[in-house]
C-alpha cells in the first residue's frame, strides 16, 4: 500500500506571487471582498475575522497579508500569543511597527525611523504606570522605620498627607502630559502608516492580530483596548483572528460572569466577519491526499457514494478542519491495517459514522462496549435525531438512513438473521414512542427497506469496527 502517510494541520506554503495556488478551500473571492471593504474607508477601523478552533484562520490572514503585499498595501503580523508574556500590550505592538521598518528603504526607511523614535519618546506616559509600586515600595520601607521605633508617631499624620498631596500632584501632571502625549503620539503614528506605503496613492497600514482568543485574558483585554484608543488614527486598519467566543469566555474571567461580552466587544470592533467553511471542498482535498478513493467512490449498484455520506456528515456534524484531518488520518489508519475483504459497504458507512462520533462526542462513542448497549445505542439515536433539520426533510436522508441502520441492529448472539416486513414495522412501531417518530418518518424508516433490504449489521460488527477505530490511538501523528 505504501509508505504511511500520517499528518495533523500545517500550515499551507502560501506562494509569494499567487498566494491561492495552495488554497484548498476557495478562499479567493472572500480576500478580494474584503480588501474591497477594508480599503473604502478613510477611517481607523477594527475588522474581526471570526472562526472556531482549527478553521484555519491563521492560514487565512497569512494568504491575505500576501494578497495585500502584492497590492503593494503594507502590512504587519502581530501574534498576540506570542507575545503575552510581556508586561504591556503597547510595547509589543510597537515593536512589531520597529520590526516592520527593516523591510523599508531610502526616505521612507529614514522619516519612519525619526518618527518612531518621537513614538517610543511619547509611549513612557502611555504605558502602565509604575508609580504607585513605587510608593507602595518607599510607603513599605517608612513602615519599616516606624515600627523600629525610628520614627515617632506623631509625624505619621503628617508625612501621611503629605504623600497623598505628593502623588495627587504626580499623577495629576501626568493625566495633563498624556492628554498632549495622545495627540502627538497618534499623529506621529499615522505619519508612520503613512511611510509604510510604497506608491503615492494612499493606502493603509494594515495590522493582523492572530490567536487573540489563545492569550492570556488580562492581555487579550489589553490588546483590544490599544488598538481601539491609541491606534484609532487615519492610515491604520486592524484585522483580528479570533474565536469570538472563547474571546468572550477570556473577558468574563476578568470581568465576571455576568458580563454582556457582545455588547462590550462592540466598543472595540467595528465589523465582523464570520469566516466561511468549505467543509465539501476540503474534504475532498483530503480524500484526494490522503489516496482514499478506492474506499470512498465506491459505485454501488442503487446505493449511495461513501464520499456523497462522508460530506453531508461532515456539514451536520459541522467538522472544523482539523477534526476533517483526524478523520482522514484514522481512516487511512484503518485502511493500511485491514484487508480488502473488511471493506463491506454498510461497514464503510457505519465506519465514518463511528469516526464522527469518536471526534465529536467521545461519551457516547465510549459506551459501546461488550456490555448491554442499550444506553449507546438509545444515545445515539437520540444524537442523530437531534441533527436532522425540521425545516428541510430531503437534507435528513443520510442521518435517517443512520437511524435506520441502528434500529434494526442485531444484539449479541442473536439468532435472528433477517427480519420480515411484519417484524420490521413492529419494531419501529415499538421504537416509534421511546425516540419521537412521526407516522412520515415511520414511512421514511420503512422506506429504505424497499431500496436496501436491511443490512445485516450486528453489535459484533460495532465492535469489530470500534476496535479497527482504536488502532489509531498507538500511532503519534507528527
Amino acid at each position: 500500500m505504501g509508505e504511511l502517510s500520517l499528518s495533523k494541520c500545517q500550515p499551507i506554503e502560501i506562494d509569494a506571487k499567487n498566494p491561492f495556488e495552495n488554497d484548498a478551500l476557495g478562499r479567493e473571492e472572500n480576500i478580494e471582498n474584503l480588501t474591497q471593504f477594508i480599503t473604502s474607508f478613510e477611517q481607523s477601523i477594527v475588522l474581526c475575522i471570526d472562526g472556531g478552533w482549527g478553521q484555519g484562520k491563521t492560514t487565512f490572514i497569512k494568504m491575505w497579508q500576501q494578497y495585500l503585499k502584492n497590492l503593494h498595501i503594507p502590512t504587519i503580523y502581530f501574534n498576540a500569543w506570542e507575545s503575552d508574556y510581556t508586561d504591556d500590550a503597547l510595547i509589543a505592538l510597537i515593536g512589531e511597527i520597529s520590526l516592520a521598518i527593516d523591510n523599508l528603504s531610502g526616505e521612507a526607511e529614514s522619516k519612519a525611523k525619526g518618527l518612531l523614535s518621537i513614538i517610543k519618546d511619547k509611549i513612557r506616559y502611555l504605558i502602565k504606570d509604575g508609580s504607585s509600586k513605587e510608593w507602595l515600595t518607599i510607603v513599605s520601607a517608612i513602615g519599616s522605620f516606624i515600627s523600629k521605633g525610628h520614627i515617632k508617631a506623631d509625624k505619621i499624620a503628617e508625612f501621611a498627607t503629605n504623600l497623598n498631596a505628593a502623588l495627587a500632584k504626580d499623577q495629576i501632571e501626568k493625566y495633563e502630559k498624556s492628554k498632549q502625549v495622545l495627540l502627538e503620539f497618534k499623529q506621529a503614528l499615522s505619519r508612520l502608516a503613512e511611510c509604510y506605503s510604497s506608491n503615492e496613492e494612499k493606502k493603509p497600514l494594515v495590522i493582523f492580530i492572530d490567536e487573540l482568543d489563545r492569550c492570556r485574558p488580562d492581555f487579550a483585554i489589553e490588546v483590544l483596548e490599544k488598538a481601539k484608543h491609541l491606534f484609532n488614527v487615519d492610515n491604520i486598519i486592524f484585522v483580528l483572528a479570533t474565536d469570538k467566543t472563547q474571546l468572550g469566555h477570556s473577558i468574563r474571567a476578568v470581568y465576571g460572569q455576568g458580563l454582556d461580552v457582545n455588547g462590550y466587544l462592540r466598543r472595540f470592533i467595528d465589523f465582523d466577519y464570520l469566516l466561511p467553511l468549505s467543509n465539501r471542498k476540503y474534504i475532498t482535498h483530503l480524500i484526494n491526499k490522503f489516496s482514499l478513493g478506492k474506499y470512498l467512490l465506491l459505485k454501488e449498484t442503487h446505493y449511495i457514494e461513501p464520499k456523497s455520506f462522508l460530506e453531508n456528515m461532515v456539514d451536520k456534524y459541522n467538522l472544523t478542519l482539523r477534526e476533517q484531518e483526524a478523520f482522514c488520518n484514522i481512516f487511512n489508519i484503518i485502511v493500511r491495517t485491514k484487508d480488502n475483504a473488511w471493506f463491506d459497504y454498510w461497514v464503510i458507512i457505519i465506519c465514518i459514522f463511528l469516526i464522527i462520533l469518536k471526534l465529536k462526542f467521545p461519551d457516547i462513542y465510549k459506551n459501546l462496549e461488550n456490555k448491554n448497549n442499550s444506553d449507546f445505542l438509545d444515545e445515539t439515536i437520540k444524537n442523530i435525531d437531534s441533527h436532522c433539520a425540521s425545516d428541510d426533510k430531503n437534507s435528513n436522508y443520510y442521518l435517517e438512513l443512520l437511524e435506520f441502520l441502528f434500529l434494526f441492529l442485531k444484539p449479541l448472539n442473536s439468532l435472528q438473521s433477517s427480519y420480515n416486513s411484519n417484524s420490521l414495522k413492529e419494531r419501529i412501531e415499538k421504537n416509534a414512542k421511546k425516540f419521537n417518530l412521526d407516522e412520515s418518518k415511520i414511512d421514511r424508516l420503512l422506506g429504505f427497506t424497499v431500496r436496501y433490504g436491511v443490512p445485516y449489521i450486528s453489535l459484533p460488527i460495532l465492535l469489530d469496527i470500534k476496535n479497527s477505530i482504536e488502532i489509531s490511538n498507538s500511532f503519534e501523528i507528527n
